[in-house]
């Protein structure tokens, strides 16, 4: 029967009430013969296109995904990760083994917004290849290209479509539906950013292309059923809906009107339809314009969801110890834990597999643990016996906002802690009485600390210009005073346990770094240790002391009367007035230092190492109180806790921890502790309840608007909580954050998976090189891609010295295999990736004559085929312009992106004028440094004897610019242009740019090591107006890069970029510098 768009009126599929609750997640179908395939826990099925119950094809522990069946419907194509990297295999429909076709080194696993490789799309309509979205495209791993893999085995090939998201073949095989950005995997609802998919149509017979949709929100997975395509858009409202078009074209239709949850991942049959919504798989029959849900029962075991015992050891995200250091404490896996120094089992006192305990720490008394809980629905201060004897006590009952460890006071009676209201808060243990102490303005307040007597609370405040201060909080008077100036930034702060000083770290240094490349630097290692007496007559350090009679005598007095009886410490004296003055720098050089504590000899600290932010490793260092002391090392450590008493240091390094004596030169193996036996009994799926909630809860307290975008975030956890306890799998559990966290309607609000089965990876070997059949039965290379061998990102093997292979030449074997009559080359690279291997090479196809290379081979070739691509558009610019014109690509705004702008800077410069490409930008750090070298315009020159002026700044381009953009500029992709143009240094060619410039920086994970990540601040225009975030940046002249020319070889970009530069340069070049002849009249006439 032959199906029209126009053959019938339009009839609604209509749904307003939600689906039941289901009993499992069913994803990714796919139709054809009346049979219905489906993922369900990574497992593919098959069930009757009326329902049933479904008969499990796959068992494998990977994930089995992106079923769809051949045209006769009696085989499956899927890909699945049996033999280590994702790959595509085939199977009958009935059952039976699955059968490998695909060799090729996948990208490696991605974040759930990235996808993986590997994606099945369609089948020819022969039944003789199959249509794979594959990850080989030079500018982005997410990026993917349609290839034809044969059924029979063989290479398999490029389509002439450059870039691809879903698509399907016309019934006929001539055409290809499809939407030339992917945004598939990403969950972004009501998104109408640059990035918002458009369908279109590839001729592959007459290589030219149709764009069918042109709306500004999402349209995708398109499939092609009869002489109509159908696609899933949510133009006319906030769901995404089912919606035909003609292939020639014109207004869509809407098919369905759902209005609870979006139609995902649909796919197409010969006839007919069908869809994921709400958990469930649905059919939709294009002759009655009707939409149903199949009735779909699973049986299995649900072997992911059966208790299981995890290492907690490996979820560690709190520590502390006994006031003794006898036992240390762990927050791990959302329970509490003790741990001996030897003798003795770990022991969990918590016991809580419903809620989540963190942010553990022990009383100075040594009685009770604290911790944070939301087994009452929030989290709340709860304490507990340290012996874990008798129930846990609830100590706050105000919970409603996420909370930041709190911290004892010494006499074990108060807890300070402060939450994500930016309130800072002293409770009493005994009777819960809560006081406020001060609310931060311009930073949460996360570092404070108790004075030794228990009367006072030092903690850090951020002021208007981004310094932090140390205020001081008098708990007995309530009164609040600034101890440090704002002019510098004070951080972490550590009371001596005797009472004598108030350490803290500041940085005061401006240690200046030169640039290799210019005359340009940066300040760096600006932090030191400082230390100020509390009682204006408290004993100075460091002060001179010349040999007199009774100098000993006079020392000692110093040290008496700190304590009180039995060691107890005397009310504290604290002086405010002439604080700054009475503050020294202790005897530790200029650095990068974290996390101060200190003991009664001394000080122990982090000193960061690297040039990363924040450092790349640590060292735990001590400093001794005496005047002639240096710092010691104690040991490579990623983290540390002093004990109550400052006898013992319970030190991380890695998931190592270890408790040693609070001195130098620990030894870290003599006193590491077997958390191996610190094991959990999880029950998944209650975990994964938990887990959902507490997502839900990250983002309601992280969010950078509390308004969560006008979205009723109690009626959204309602809806997806169901879905939630469906989940059968980790992934399944993946699946409904990113469904709930696209509810936020924001960008970089993100899912990060955690603790789930996962398949050893083993990656094959790859050498570089393009391979194509030759009808000699042997392999040809067809192209071997050129490298930077200087360095290791760019290695290419075949081009490395002494290899000698040419284009053009044969691969006779591999480790002494023939090529001869293997249908895939890489079969006989599987599992040889970064490894040796005999390659034997000849210029003719036969094995007499062939000579024998060994090299080592990659893992990927993503930085080749991105170094390929740059290079083919400089040529390509280089030729177009005469060579006037550089070329720079950025392709992130991170380390990699900074490093060629400014290794491009340098290289062209000197052109007359540049192309900044920033398309396929990733984004990473805010670019204000980047746009500031395109600012940069001399200031003067310089003219030395014999040469031509020099100016100053050296590195600059005076000359025009223009900027290259589309939907794949990124976060950082989407600032740099919008300051390019606030600027006014050129003009933006391409299309509209992705629009996420809502931010992230850093929230809490969940309980498995999983994260949601909240968007934590948003973009303003300097007019205070929201800009950019879902909108883009719009390009001054618009440019499609239309596939076909893409495909072509040409890039209408980058030859409307060089048109506009050279009109520009016509008549109006810069013209250089010439110096005129020197003074030769003293003094100068006219002065």
């Amino acid at each position: 029967m032959r199906l029209s768009l126009f053959a019938a009126l339009c009839v609604l599929a209509f749904s307003t009430a939600a689906s039941a609750a289901p009993d499992a997640l069913l994803r990714q179908p796919d139709i054809q013969a009346g049979r219905i395939a489906f993922v369900h826990a990574g497992d593919i099925h098959v069930v009757s296109a009326q329902g049933g119950t479904a008969f499990r094809l796959t068992s494998h522990e990977g994930q089995e995904l992106y079923p769809k069946f051949s045209p006769d419907g009696s085989r499956i194509a899927f890909s699945a990760e049996y033999s280590g990297t994702r790959q595509v295999y085939v199977m009958p429909t009935a059952g039976g083994e699955p059968r490998q076709l695909t060799w090729y080194s996948d990208v490696g696993p991605m974040p759930p917004r990235g996808g993986t490789d590997y994606r099945v799309l369609d089948w020819t309509p022969d039944g003789r290849h199959i249509v794979v979205r594959m990850n080989r495209l030079p500018y982005d791993e997410r990026a993917g290209q349609p290839y034809l893999v044969p059924v029979d085995g063989g290479l398999e090939t490029p389509m002439a479509v450059p870039e691809t998201g879903g698509g399907m073949l016309s019934p006929d095989g001539t055409k290809f539906v499809y939407t030339p950005i992917d945004r598939d995997f990403r969950s972004w609802k009501r998104y109408r950013g640059g990035r918002a998919q458009d369908v279109w149509i590839y001729d592959l017979a007459a290589n030219t292309s149709l764009q069918l949709t042109a709306d500004r929100a999402t349209n995708h997975q398109p499939m092609w059923v009869g002489d109509t395509v159908y696609f899933v858009s949510d133009r006319d409202d906030t769901k995404l809906n089912l919606y035909a078009i003609a292939p020639s074209g014109g207004e869509p239709q809407k098919l369905t009107d759902f209005r609870d949850f979006d139609v995902l991942w649909p796919s197409a049959g010969s006839d007919s339809i069908v869809f994921e919504k709400g958990g469930g798989i649905w059919h939709f029959d294009p002759a009655t314009r009707q939409a149903r849900e199949v009735p779909i029962r699973v049986a299995g075991d649900a072997p992911d969801t059966q208790p299981r015992f995890v290492k907690a050891g490996d979820f560690v995200e709190s520590f502390g110890l006994s006031p003794g250091g006898e036992r240390a404490l762990f927050g791990a896996r959302g329970e509490v834990f003790t741990v001996p120094v030897k003798e003795g089992e770990p022991r969990n006192i918590s016991r809580s597999p419903d809620a989540r305990e963190h942010s553990a720490s022990w009383s100075p008394d040594g009685s009770q643990v604290a911790w944070l809980s939301d087994a009452s629905g929030e989290y709340e201060i709860w304490v507990q016996a340290q012996d874990g004897k008798g129930e846990p006590r609830r100590v706050t009952n105000d919970g409603d906002i996420w909370r930041f460890a709190p911290v004892w006071s010494p006499d074990s009676k108060k807890l300070a802690y402060a939450d994500k209201r930016q309130r800072l808060r002293v409770v009493d243990v005994a009777s819960g009485s809560t006081g406020e102490v001060d609310a931060g303005t311009f930073a949460d307040i996360t570092q404070y600390v108790f004075s030794p007597d228990s009367r006072f609370l030092v903690y850090v405040k951020q002021h208007a210009n981004g310094n932090g201060a140390l205020w001081l909080h008098a708990l007995d008077t309530g009164a609040t005073r600034q101890l440090t100036s704002a002019e510098t930034t004070a951080m972490s702060p550590a009371f001596d346990p005797k009472g004598r000083y108030l350490y803290f770290l500041s940085n005061r240094d401006f240690n200046l770094a030169f640039s290799s490349y210019e005359f340009n630097w940066l300040y760096r290692d600006a932090t030191r240790i400082y230390a100020a007496t509390l009682a204006a007559d408290g004993p100075a350090l460091y002060r001179p002391r010349p040999d007199e009679v009774g100098q000993a005598a006079e020392e000692a007095a110093d040290k008496s009367g700190e304590d009180g009886k039995d060691g107890a410490i005397a009310r504290l004296v604290f002086d405010i007035p002439g604080f700054d003055q009475r503050t020294v720098v202790l005897n530790a050089p200029a650095g990068n230092y974290q996390e101060l504590s200190a003991s009664a000899e001394g000080v122990f600290f982090l000193g960061m190492t690297g040039s990363g932010r924040g450092g790349a490793a640590a060292e735990l260092g001590f400093l001794s109180l005496k005047p002639d002391a240096k710092v010691q090392k104690v040991a490579e450590a990623s983290g540390y806790a002093l004990s109550a008493d400052g006898k013992k240091l319970l030190v991380r390094n890695g998931k190592q921890f270890s408790i040693v004596d609070a001195k130098p030169e620990a030894d870290l193996a003599k006193g590491k502790l077997a958390l191996d036996r610190m094991e959990l009994r999880i029950e998944p799926a209650r975990e994964w309840n938990q887990m959902f909630v507490d997502a839900w809860r990250i983002l309601r307290d992280w969010f950078y608007d509390p308004g969560m975008h006008g979205q009723d975030w109690n009626a959204i956890r309602a809806q997806y909580e169901p879905l939630a306890r469906a989940a059968r799998t980790r992934a399944d559990l993946d699946h409904v954050l990113q469904e709930l966290v696209g509810e936020l309607n924001s960008g970089h609000v993100y899912v990060e998976s955690g603790d789930q089965r996962t398949v050893p990876r083993k990656p094959g070997g790859l050498l570089g090189a393009a391979f194509a059949p030759d009808p000699s039965g042997y392999v040809k290379i067809a192209r071997i891609f050129a490298g930077e061998n200087w360095n290791a990102r760019t290695r290419s093997p075949l081009t490395e010295p002494g290899v000698k292979v040419k284009e053009g030449e044969y691969l006779i074997a591999i480790d002494n295999v023939s090529t001869r009559g293997v249908d895939n080359v890489y079969r006989l690279l599987e599992n040889k990736g970064d490894r040796l291997v005999n390659l034997r090479i000849n210029s003719r196809p036969q094995e007499a004559g062939a000579r024998e290379v060994v090299v080592r081979t990659l893992t990927s070739e993503q930085e080749l085929r991105y170094l390929d691509w740059v290079q083919s558009r400089r040529r390509m610019v280089e030729q177009l312009s005469g060579g006037r014109i550089g070329y720079i690509h950025v392709p992130n705004t991170a380390v990699e992106g900074s490093r060629e702008l400014f290794r491009g800077l340098l290289a062209y410069h000197d052109k007359d004028a540049l192309i900044i490409d920033d398309r396929y930008n990733g984004g990473g750090f805010i670019p204000d440094r980047l746009v500031e070298l395109l600012t940069r315009t001399p200031l003067n020159y310089w003219k030395q004897r014999g040469l031509e002026p020099n100016a100053t700044p050296f590195l600059h381009h005076r000359g025009p610019k223009a900027m290259l953009i589309n939907g794949l500029s990124s976060s950082g992709g989407d600032a740099l242009p919008y300051y390019f143009r606030k600027f006014g240094l050129g003009k933006l060619i391409g299309t509209r740019t992705w629009g996420g410039l809502i931010g992230i920086s850093g929230n809490p994970r969940l309980v498995d090591n999983g994260a949601v990540l909240a968007a934590t601040f948003s973009f303003m225009d300097t007019d205070g107006k929201w800009a950019v975030e879902n909108v883009g940046v719009t390009p001054d002249i618009e440019v499609i890069d239309r596939p076909e020319l893409i495909a072509a070889g040409r890039d209408p970009s980058i030859e409307r970029a060089v048109r506009e530069l050279m009109e520009e340069l016509e008549g109006n070049a810069p013209a250089p510098m010439v110096a005129p002849p020197a003074p030769t009249q003293f003094p100068p006439l006219g002065r």
